[in-house]
């Protein structure tokens, strides 16, 4: 289990009383803090089935990130803090993202099934193309046509797809993975993120992650611990 981050450990009420006290970015940075839950560390970090993920294995921060890809929310947090946060935390070394499928759709099912068809170094450019147009895709009267669409314009020819969904194989396994993330973890709603095994609900700005991202850093340093429990292969 990874070491416990001492700012997010104090008590959500504790928090809450005198984070007003303090100057607005403190404590509104304290109050971000607070919205961490403690789930068991070692059961959101451990290697999963179907993951992906981008960054240094030996990071000393790793998040988890459960998404939708028709989940407006999880859109925004693709084409907002995604971009910074891999040019200032996943590229420098200091955070290794990992995905996880929590599809709250069957539209969303297939289009996760997409992602898994296209061979693993392709993942985070099919990933990109269908957070980009979920309205052309997620609406359309055959959600299965206009993702297969998708997949053509990222080089996975419609057959691939249409033999990868048939096959079944993904489809069971993303439900295995969401069914343990909803029983065991928690999750019932998208983005949720586990970041060192701390769970983060909702929508964040990047100005906020990157508050909370860097107290956790400035935390392991000082204890000179590495803090990293996961090791997934890209």
């Amino acid at each position: 289990m990874s070491l416990p981050v001492r700012i997010l450990t104090r008590s959500t009420t504790k928090i809450r009383l005198w984070a007003w006290r303090l100057a607005p970015p403190i404590a509104a940075l304290l109050l971000l803090l607070a919205t961490f839950t403690h789930p068991a560390a070692a059961d959101a970090l451990a290697p999963r089935p179907g993951d992906r993920g981008l960054g240094a294995g030996e990071a000393p921060i790793v998040m988890v990130a459960y998404y939708s890809l028709d989940c407006p929310h999880c859109a925004n947090f693709h084409l907002e803090v995604f971009p910074p946060l891999k040019e200032q935390y996943i590229e420098t070394g200091k955070v290794r993202i990992v995905f996880r499928d929590f599809p709250l759709s069957w539209a969303a099912l297939q289009a996760a099934i997409l992602t898994h068809c296209a061979p693993p170094e392709r993942y985070f450019a099919v990933q990109d193309a269908l957070l980009k147009s979920i309205g052309q895709w997620s609406k359309a009267e055959s959600t299965l046509k206009a993702v297969a669409r998708i997949g053509e314009t990222q080089g996975i020819p419609e057959a691939v797809y249409q033999a990868c969904f048939d096959a079944r194989v993904w489809e069971r396994q993303v439900f295995e993975g969401q069914k343990f993330a909803r029983d065991v973890l928690g999750v019932n709603s998208t983005p949720t993120f586990f970041i060192n095994g701390e769970k983060l609900v909702g929508n964040i700005s990047f100005v906020k992650l990157s508050r909370g991202l860097g107290d956790m850093l400035d935390e392991i340093a000082r204890r000179g611990t590495d803090m990293t429990s996961l090791g997934v292969s890209e």
